[in-house]
This record gives structure tokens, C-alpha cells and sequence, in this order.
């Protein structure tokens, strides 16, 4: 079983000292950390992600209040009980202007043994429970996009069979123009142009739905970061977020290889990417904005 970790925060090295004493005294499996103020104990917690924080409320450099504020800003550590220890800051309105920027209890100063350890206890569980819920929201929500990408990838197919069956039919129908009068050309190119047209119309509708159930707000993302950027050239990103190679990529939008590596150039020369810089990569890592599911 991991140890459970316990981040102590105060400018008092004598009261560190003796919290540190009551928690190995109780011989339970705690890992201690400690921090003389809210700035260091934050460093603290992005190296460790401790279980439980106990801060102070009155501290150089940052305060208790800081961290806290902080701390609940940042969605890995959001979740996390903190509790405040104070010998001062006593009144109603102090302990509710605590516990409503996120503090979950609050001990007096000077601390009791007893009243530590079953306080900590009883945070320790809370602070079980909730990585119990993140760990299912996270693997719901990983299931999900898995599913998602299940449902892109046969669209993906579908479109790319359908399309190839239409130009099969298109290459037979283009067999009859020297059988036909002008008139009925008139009638064969419009069929044409037509299958290609809603072939494109079905396509979108389609590809982009799916495509945004499983990749949020990458559309966004791709605007906000290269605005420059055409709305074919951003759709040949699409297709590179979901490591579709050119030929693949040539297939569903009904072009050439060679037609898209011309523009793959020119989205890498308006990105400003070097010629070491792999393009797929470097839209595989346009971060997404994550998903709140809380």
C-alpha cells in the first residue's frame, strides 16, 4: 500500500517540528513534507501532488489564503483537502472566508495531538474518495473518446469506399459521351459535378461531427493559433491530427498526392516551420482545452 502524502506548511519551524513528532508518534503510513510558506509549499505540490495539505494562515512570501487560491486554479490539484491551522484568524468570518475559497477544515493553534489525527483521518478519506471519482471520470471519459475515435475511423472508411465507388461510376457514365449529343453532355457533366459536390456536402457534415466529438475545440485552437490559415489547408490539419498520411489524405478530399504535399508545403511555410520540424507532429501538439467533466 502507497503511503499517503501529508504537506505541512508554516513559517514556525518549532510547530513543523512538532506536527512532524505527532504524525511518527502515531505510527501510521504517512509520507511528511514540509514548507516554511505558501510559495515553496506550492513547488511542493507540483513535484509531489500530496494527499493532504495543512497550511497556516499568516506567512511571508505567500500566505495560506495564496495557496489556496492557487492550488484550487490548477485542475490536477483542485481536488485536493486542505486545512487551515490558525491561532488568530478565529472569528465566523474568518473561517468562512477559508472554507469559501476552498479550504475543507480548519485546526486551532496551538494543535492537539489527538484532534490532528482524526481531523487527518478523516481529510485522508475524503482526499481517497476523490481521486476514486477523478480515476472514474477520467477512464468514463477515456472510454468515451475511445469510442469516438471507433465511430471517426469507420466514417472515415465509409467516405473514402463511397468515394471510390462513385468514381467507378463516374469513369463508366464518362464512357457514354461519345454516344450522346450535346445536350445530353450538358446532362453527364452535371451529374458529375453534382456527385462531387454532395459528395464534399456529405462529407463535412459527417467527418467534421465525429471529428469534433473526439477532439473538442481543436477547430479553436487551430483558428486562434494560425488564423492565416485556409479553410482547406485546416482541413488537411484535421486529417493530420488524426496521422492520416497524404495519400489518405488525397482520397477524401478527391485530389492528388501531389496536390496535397504542395499544400502541406504551404501550411508549413505560413506556420513558420522548420525543415527539421515534422509538420504531423507539431499539429498533433496544438493543445486541446481539456474536457470539464466534473
Amino acid at each position: 500500500m502507497d503511503k499517503q502524502k501529508i504537506l505541512i506548511v508554516d513559517d514556525e519551524p518549532a510547530l513543523l517540528e512538532g506536527i512532524v513528532k505527532y504524525y511518527i508518534e502515531s505510527r501510521e503510513p504517512f509520507e511528511l513534507f514540509q514548507a516554511l510558506n505558501g510559495e515553496t509549499a506550492l513547488q511542493v505540490v507540483h513535484k509531489v501532488v500530496p494527499d493532504l495539505v495543512l497550511t497556516d494562515w499568516e506567512m511571508p512570501v505567500m500566505d495560506g489564503m495564496q495557496l489556496i487560491t492557487k492550488m484550487k486554479a490548477i485542475e490536477a490539484f483542485c481536488d485536493i483537502p486542505i486545512v487551515m491551522m490558525t491561532g488568530f484568524m478565529l472569528s465566523a468570518y474568518d473561517l468562512r472566508t477559508a472554507m469559501s475559497i476552498g479550504a475543507v477544515d480548519y485546526i486551532r493553534k496551538p494543535i492537539d495531538k489527538i484532534e490532528l489525527l482524526a481531523r487527518t483521518k478523516s481529510m485522508l478519506k475524503i482526499s481517497s474518495a476523490n481521486k476514486t471519482i477523478r480515476q472514474q471520470r477520467e477512464d468514463r471519459l477515456k472510454t468515451e473518446i475511445e469510442h469516438h475515435k471507433k465511430e471517426l475511423a469507420i466514417a472515415a472508411l465509409h467516405l473514402a469506399n463511397y468515394e471510390k465507388r462513385n468514381e467507378e461510376l463516374l469513369v463508366e457514365i464518362k464512357k457514354l459521351i461519345p454516344y450522346i449529343n450535346k445536350e445530353g453532355m450538358e446532362i453527364v457533366r452535371k451529374i458529375i459535378n453534382d456527385n462531387k459536390t454532395n459528395y464534399e456536402s456529405d462529407f463535412l457534415n459527417i467527418f467534421e461531427t465525429q471529428f469534433r466529438d473526439v477532439h473538442a475545440d481543436f477547430y479553436e485552437r487551430l483558428d486562434d493559433q494560425h488564423p492565416e490559415l485556409t479553410p482547406t489547408e485546416k482541413k488537411i490539419c484535421t486529417f493530420l491530427k488524426m496521422n492520416l498520411n497524404t495519400k489518405e489524405i488525397a482520397v477524401l478530399l478527391l485530389s492528388s498526392p501531389a496536390s496535397i504535399e504542395v499544400a502541406r508545403a504551404k501550411i508549413r511555410k505560413k506556420i513558420g516551420l522548420h525543415h527539421s520540424q515534422s509538420l504531423t507532429e507539431y499539429i498533433s501538439a496544438i493543445k486541446i482545452a481539456p474536457v470539464n467533466s466534473k
